[in-house]
């Protein structure tokens, strides 16, 4: 049964959205919650009825209106963080909650002691500022962590798991990655029209034409691993330990299996770096 936290509040209306995620409204508040989690959070909301839901990302839900973006975390019932932007489209929004560890380092790049035995939350937000500048914030702290200004409109950007690199392409197809923490940019692919970070690895996938481009370490944009391919990249599977990139060739499916051996020692750098 879901109700709410506040005495004598009835719930108005509830609306399921992809038989998992929850939201729920009353006078004063509004429920979002994770079924499947059961992880329900309450929030202080006066609702117009113009709010757009997204739930692209498993740990929170985001509720957009008239410019404004509000994250909240299932399971709390505070708001993780708010942002202004009118650009909000699931390419254009990255949010990654504590998918790896972060421990912020001293001048001398030695890693800072955690605080009770406990690693600090890594929870940032990347979105457009405008058409031209992107914008990531540190939900923990509410504080701009870096702010990307380009020579063209952006399309599409996406955080790693470690959020301490970001992926982003323009409407010239040319593709990007930022370091966050050496505030350094660098140019992967002149030409790109399709790029994904590997769900739960530092790789990157992308394709230039007809050659499937894979970086198996971001931090090298110079190493990059080529196969040629006769169709588009339609999405990449990862199950029962192998890591798939499907490509849609017209009339079939062609499967190209990427190094796992590679990807999990890219994680384990990758993470040892973090901590």
């Amino acid at each position: 049964m879901i109700k709410s936290n506040f005495e004598s509040v009835e719930i108005t209306r509830i609306n399921i959205f992809q038989n998992r995620f929850l939201i729920a409204n009353t006078s004063k508040t509004l429920l979002m919650g994770d079924l499947e989690k059961s992880l329900i959070s309450e929030i202080p909301w006066i609702s117009n009825g113009s709010e757009k839901f997204f739930f692209d990302n498993e740990s929170v839900c985001m509720a957009y209106n008239v410019g404004e973006l509000t994250i909240v975390e299932y399971g709390s019932n505070d708001i993780l963080g708010s942002c202004r932007t009118e650009h909000m489209s699931p390419h254009l929004i990255s949010v990654r909650i504590n998918e790896q560890p972060y421990r912020a380092s001293n001048y001398d790049g030695e890693a800072m002691p955690s605080f009770g035995g406990q690693e600090p939350d890594n929870k940032k937000v990347a979105y457009l500022l405008d058409i031209q500048t992107i914008r990531i914030v540190d939900l923990t702290f509410g504080s701009s962590v870096a702010q990307i200004s380009h020579d063209a409109k952006i399309d599409f950007l996406e955080l790693n798991t470690g959020a301490n690199l970001i992926l982003f392409r323009d409407k010239r197809h040319r593709l990007h990655i930022f370091d966050i923490d050496l505030q350094k940019r660098s140019t992967l692919l002149p030409f790109c029209n399709y790029a994904q970070w590997v769900p739960e690895a530092d790789v990157i996938v992308a394709q230039n034409r007809k050659t499937l481009c894979v970086w198996y370490n971001p931090s090298s944009p110079d190493k990059m691993t080529t196969i040629e391919i006769n169709g588009d990249i339609e999405e990449i599977e990862r199950l029962n330990g192998h890591t798939t990139v499907i490509v849609d060739e017209g009339m079939q499916q062609s499967r190209y299996q990427l190094k796992e051996g590679l990807i999990l020692f890219g994680n384990a750098i990758n993470v040892d770096n973090l901590l």
